[in-house]
């Protein structure tokens, strides 16, 4: 009864969180407008991009997957990554609850040992942080130009978030090739799983067992190169298409100054200045930093409107669907326990 209880609370909670952040934004109402006053055509395409964001998200996970002989459908790899898109939208540092929840579906849903679903999350997140930062890196080698461009408040909020990032990757190396502190890890993580209900029957033994479900995929993971270099290429693809959101939203307003490696380069700064501040979604940080950054692309007198449409795309988006897929998973698996 008490279980019961906890998973109508918890999913009640879910849909609240989502229904307030949607309703309480101004930013839907002016949407008729910015589709009015811009190319419907290269929108659609940020779109796009969008969509082929959880393409290349479901397809890295079913590479890592099934290096350990492990598979299932490509729509639930799908299922999976939109799951995951939709907890790293209501967590702070966008993706605080990734992770977690995408462990918790291929465990409970695809039977996928929680070892390996463990490795698979914690490979893939590791290897999104070192391709990101790389490529913001080598974009700012080539761009340094604007970064001295930009004012004192910029400069800061990019040298504080290369700072961040660049920490933040070396200490996910060290923590994933470490086998010592992988166990400290795994150990914990899986006692946390225990602790809130995600995993059941938990003692050393298994503890154990389930740590060395881990280090042997993290061993094959390591070992298969295809594996590895598709992963980093398929990662890379999807950085690149999910900053390319910005690139069309630009060109759907009719503006042609700035070429798509001007964008990518200004995006994938703006993505190292907020990434760290710990709201759901990065909410606010991005809009601002967006703001401060952008505004030697951007006209000002459209600003206001690349804003309020580029993050209707990468944040909205990205959770109506995912809240969609977790609300119809939700209510599956009720219809499955009532039959």
């Amino acid at each position: 009864m008490k279980k019961i209880f906890v998973n109508y609370f918890f999913t009640a909670l879910v849909i609240a969180v989502t229904v307030w952040i949607l309703i309480s934004s101004s930013k839907f109402s002016i949407i008729p407008h910015l589709i009015a006053i811009t190319d419907g055509g290269l929108l659609f395409l940020a779109f796009v991009c969008m969509v082929l964001f959880w393409f290349f998200d479901a397809l890295i996970i079913k590479v890592i997957v099934e290096i350990s002989d492990q598979g299932i459908r490509f729509w639930q790899y799908m299922k999976i990554a939109l799951i995951g898109q939709y907890y790293s939208s209501i967590t702070p540092f966008s993706g605080g609850g990734q992770p977690v929840a995408q462990v918790y579906t291929m465990k409970n849903d695809y039977k996928i040992p929680l070892g390996l679903a463990t490795s698979v999350t914690i490979n893939k997140f590791t290897i999104y942080h070192i391709i990101v930062t790389a490529f913001a890196l080598v974009m700012a080698i080539f761009k340094y130009d604007f970064i001295f461009e930009q004012g004192a408040v910029s400069k800061t909020f990019i040298a504080i978030g290369f700072m961040i990032n660049i920490i933040s990757t070396l200490a996910l190396l060290l923590l994933c090739y470490n086998s010592l502190i992988v166990k400290k890890v795994c150990l914990l993580i899986l006692r946390l799983l225990h602790k809130i209900k995600l995993a059941k029957n938990m003692n050393d033994q298994i503890f154990s067992s389930h740590i060395e479900e881990y280090r042997s995929s993290l061993r094959l993971f390591l070992r298969d190169r295809k594996a590895l270099l598709l992963t980093c290429l398929y990662t890379l693809i999807q950085v690149i298409v999910y900053f390319c959101v910005t690139y069309f939203v630009y060109l759907s307003f009719g503006l042609r100054d700035a070429s798509l490696f001007d964008i990518l380069a200004v995006q994938s700064l703006h993505y190292m200045a907020i990434n760290y501040i710990p709201t759901p979604g990065n909410a606010g940080a991005s809009e601002g930093g967006f703001y401060l950054i952008f505004g030697l692309v951007f006209p000002s007198g459209v600003m206001i409107y690349a804003i309020m449409l580029w993050r209707f795309i990468v944040y909205y988006l990205n959770l109506f669907v995912g809240g969609i897929v977790v609300l119809i998973d939700y209510l599956y698996k009720q219809s499955l326990k009532k039959s």
